[in-house]
């Protein structure tokens, strides 16, 4: 299924700051645009730490690699872990792959889609991203 640009969620970050776990996700309604920083389990973090370790295409100097929330979901045995879709893309290239996550980062990236304005999230730290980097 294609969706309208800007509708993913891009996940831009997972790190970690004062024992805690974060990821920053962007964020695009409307004419607002945020990156929006997220507490997380340190299990969510591990898996995005997986999903930006993927090198699903060839290395390209100068050319980035940006990852999107497909709404695209299964359930495992455990209910704990479920398979998330991710987009990667870069440069002109981009395919969909599954990951093993955790289900309250599912959830969480869900209730990013799922959003039609950006004031759910407006309780959340957020910023404006940085002018460099575009939504197609």
């Amino acid at each position: 299924m294609r969706y309208p640009p800007g509708m993913l969620p891009e996940i831009l970050d997972a790190y970690e700051r004062d024992d805690h776990s974060f990821a920053s996700v962007r964020l695009l309604r409307g004419h607002e645009d945020r990156v929006f920083e997220l507490g997380i389990a340190r299990s969510a973090y591990l898996a995005l730490r997986r999903v930006f370790q993927a090198r699903p295409f060839e290395q390209i100097p100068g050319v980035t690699r940006r990852y999107y929330f497909v709404p695209s979901v299964s359930k495992r045995e455990d209910p704990e872990r479920c398979i998330g879709t991710i987009r990667i893309e870069q440069g002109r290239d981009g395919k969909q792959f599954e990951f093993e996550m955790p289900s309250g980062l599912i959830a969480n990236l869900l209730w990013f889609f799922e959003m039609k304005t950006l004031a759910p999230a407006q309780h959340l730290r957020s910023w404006a991203p940085d002018p460099g980097i575009t939504t197609r």
